[in-house]
């Protein structure tokens, strides 16, 4: 063997493309298909990593990648993709059937004797017959057969996967079907959309790439079960028979697929279809049966007899006071007083006289003071009170706010990870009322998923703000309930002294209304909401920089990471998120030690998107603060080693993400409104310019925004832009069918 060559590696970045042999596996992982490697290219040693798992020692492949330098491990490439190349000389191919389980070095030679070069093929076309001829029983035959099955199952997954960047989800795939893994993909790879959440166009590139003509059926139906869960992520519970065949052609882009091919769907399970009148709403089939059960759940505690053991208070508890807003006469010497407007009262009684009930207002108008009343009345008169919220930080803030004990609604449903909540029907909440704060950020899924869990004498309060931006999911079930009319509902309208004296307070109630906020204080105002007016987007983002890395800190001592959080209608743009994000790391994070391939940086601010670790605790859009890569511990660590990451969450918690989850965190120095709709910190900055995606921006979105913070809030654009936005309701872009399936269950 020749000398390997020992010149100083490329610089940083440079790229790596060649053909290496693999001379050893130093750590891998299957589940992530992160691994480590020893490999010599062109007579020189190089160390790999990346998604590895795959190869193993001995073997060839075409690797692509880029040279890191590792402050640890020195000179690595970090592998984009890596090929392994079919074995073709004997003492290859002989070592490659040794693999295979009661194979050894007899038998391999045997085989390749047999078949010469073409034995893999010969093997491929029956492992057991090839098996048995090499000289094994038929029972051991059967087991190499398997052996072999699982061998080639994982092997071409990872060549089918690795190009369009799945080749993390091989491992998965393969527990899932088995060692059928590899042929159950090529023939529908459109399955990997459903069952693993890839998208669309990727699964589409691995079906094109496998001979799937663009006209196929199982293609048609993919569209359309893409579209409706695209919808569902963009808030609807369904789509209208034209909107949906008119995106699935456009996607296609081969015909629009017509309305018998739904029927078949329906007849397989995929989709529901609803007809009313002259129109035909689609549905994928789990989602109809959520929002039908949120209907049947509803109308059930409506229709049931209030508990025995709760009464309706006549007045509040000894020793707090009660007075109806606007009544100026001082309370009793002693007397603890909570002022309580008339419609809080009465939001306050319901709770206990029937069965469900909905308090919502904007903010300022009393929504925590009625929980706490509610808590006080509940310890009077000696029931169990469950207060729970859908965030971590939503939990802290209602536990700090009313000195209630409150957790999260996964936390009170006891959700194990991987099986779903303990408590459900069979198992309900222990409780006789429960009352859920924010509710207007809990989506179909999560209402029904509660709902299932309440007791046959528990009250339940759902307490939140209908004119807030829906939640991230399918539907939006509390602002859907409050304008149902059917549910006992406390609407809050009076803005309490302390909370009118404040400028984001009066502003939201403008927006609510369709009118702009007012930026010039009045006398007695708390000047808590600015706007800096700056026509030029590169100049926009300059001062956005400017304000969160020093003039707001300095100003109100605040961190400028944690306390501060940008908003932001669009991602694309000079004042898009993405930009934004870059520009503030500059700011705030310039010399943060890169992890990984260098995306994420130690001190980063960041967000987990497109899914929930609920057993982590962690929502779609909570905040994180990278802290530490972790590292393999001798190469046996179960959950993927260096790239696990440990996080600290805005709650507090310092927890570890998963290697199979870093590639759904993202920068959150600034976010979308949608993202961000349950933080509540003292800052916040919302981007309003044309240049952002202007006609994104509309009412709920800006109302929403601008009351995330507790202490300023300041709108970075144009006057022009914030008027626009307030006077654009956000109507028709979410459809659902929960009100007319209200009304049938009644």
């Amino acid at each position: 063997m020749p000398p390997r060559r020992t010149e100083p590696p490329p610089a940083e970045g440079t790229p790596f493309a060649a053909e290496v042999l693999v001379r050893g596996q130093r750590f891998a992982n299957e589940e992530s298909g992160f691994a480590v490697l020893d490999g010599e290219a062109d007579g020189r040693h190089v160390v790999l990593v990346g998604p590895l798992a795959h190869l193993e020692a001995d073997e060839r492949a075409t690797v692509t990648g880029a040279w890191v330098r590792d402050p640890r491990y020195g000179a690595q490439v970090r592998v984009r993709e890596a090929h392994p190349l079919a074995p073709s000389d004997e003492a290859a191919l002989v070592a490659y059937l040794r693999r295979v389980r009661h194979v050894g070095p007899r038998r391999a030679a045997a085989l390749f004797a047999a078949h010469g070069a073409d034995v893999l093929q010969a093997v491929d076309a029956d492992p057991r017959r090839a098996f048995e001829r090499a000289g094994l029983s038929p029972a051991r035959a059967r087991e190499a057969a398997r052996s072999w099955d699982a061998l080639r199952a994982t092997r071409g997954l990872h060549l089918l996967l690795a190009p369009h960047g799945l080749a993390h989800l091989a491992a998965r795939i393969h527990r899932h079907y088995g060692d059928r893994a590899y042929r159950l993909v090529a023939e529908r790879p459109y399955e990997l959309t459903a069952v693993f959440g890839v998208g669309f166009a990727t699964a589409d590139a691995i079906a094109r790439g496998v001979g799937v003509p663009p006209d196929a059926p199982a293609r048609a139906r993919a569209a359309l079960l893409h579209v409706l869960a695209e919808a569902e992520r963009d808030g609807s519970t369904c789509l209208p028979e034209g909107a949906l065949l008119a995106a699935a052609g456009e996607l296609l882009g081969v015909g629009t697929p017509d309305t018998e091919l739904l029927g078949a769907m329906e007849e397989a399970g995929d989709l529901e279809l609803d007809r009313d009148g002259d129109a035909l709403w689609v549905y994928r089939a789990e989602t109809a049966a959520l929002e039908r059960e949120l209907a049947e759940h509803v109308h059930a505690l409506l229709a049931s007899e209030p508990s025995a053991k709760l009464h309706p208070p006549e007045a509040p508890p000894k020793g707090i006071g009660f007075r109806p807003a606007g009544d100026r006469e001082r309370p009793p010497a002693g007397d603890v007083t909570v002022e309580l407007a008339v419609e809080q009262w009465a939001g306050v009684q319901g709770a206990f006289a029937h069965r469900f009930s909905l308090v919502t207002g904007g903010p300022g108008t009393g929504k925590t003071a009625s929980i706490r009343m509610i808590g006080a009345i509940a310890a009077q008169q000696r029931a169990s009170l469950v207060l729970v919220a859908p965030t971590g930080r939503a939990a802290l803030r209602m536990r700090e706010a009313t000195g209630l004990e409150a957790s999260t609604v996964h936390a009170a449903l006891g959700w194990i990870p991987g099986e779903g909540p303990t408590l459900d029907a069979d198992q309900p909440l222990r409780c006789d009322l429960l009352v859920v704060d924010e509710t207007s950020m809990a989506n179909l899924e999560l209402l029904v998923t509660l709902l299932r869990a309440v007791g046959p004498e528990t009250h339940v309060v759902l307490v939140g703000d209908a004119d807030q931006l829906a939640p991230v999911g399918a539907g939006k079930p509390f602002a859907e309930l409050v304008a149902s009319g059917l549910v006992p509902t406390a609407r809050l309208a009076h803005i309490f002294r302390q909370a009118a004296g404040s400028m984001i307070v009066q502003g939201a109630h403008a927006i609510r209304a369709g009118g702009a906020p007012s930026f010039t204080p009045r006398e007695g105002m708390r000047q808590d909401l600015f706007l800096i007016e700056r026509a030029d987007p590169v100049a926009a983002r300059a001062e956005i920089a400017g304000l969160v890395s020093r003039r707001l800190p300095d100003h109100y001592g605040v961190d400028p990471v944690n306390d501060v959080q940008v908003f932001a209608p669009v991602y694309r743009g000079e004042l898009g998120i993405d930009a934004l994000n870059d520009a503030l790391r500059a700011a705030l994070n310039p010399h943060g030690a890169p992890v990984g391939n260098g995306r994420l940086r130690i001190g980063d601010k960041l967000m987990l998107v497109g899914r929930n670790l609920h057993e982590l605790g962690i929502m779609n859009g909570t905040l994180l603060r990278l802290l530490e890569a972790l590292e393999p511990d001798d190469g046996d660590d179960e959950d993927g080693g260096a790239s696990g990451l440990l996080v600290a969450t805005d709650a507090g918690a310092v927890i570890e993400i998963p290697p199979g989850e870093v590639g759904n965190l993202r920068l959150a120095y600034a976010c979308s409104v949608h993202r961000g709709q349950g933080i509540e910190l003292p800052i916040a900055i919302v981007v309003a310019h044309p240049a952002a995606g202007g006609r994104f921006l509309r009412r709920e979105m800006l109302y929403t925004a601008i009351t995330r913070a507790r202490t300023a809030t300041v709108v970075v654009g144009t006057g022009a832009m914030v008027a626009r936005a307030a006077a654009t309701a956000d109507v028709g872009r979410r459809h659902s069918r929960l009100a007319t399936r209200l009304a049938r269950a009644g």
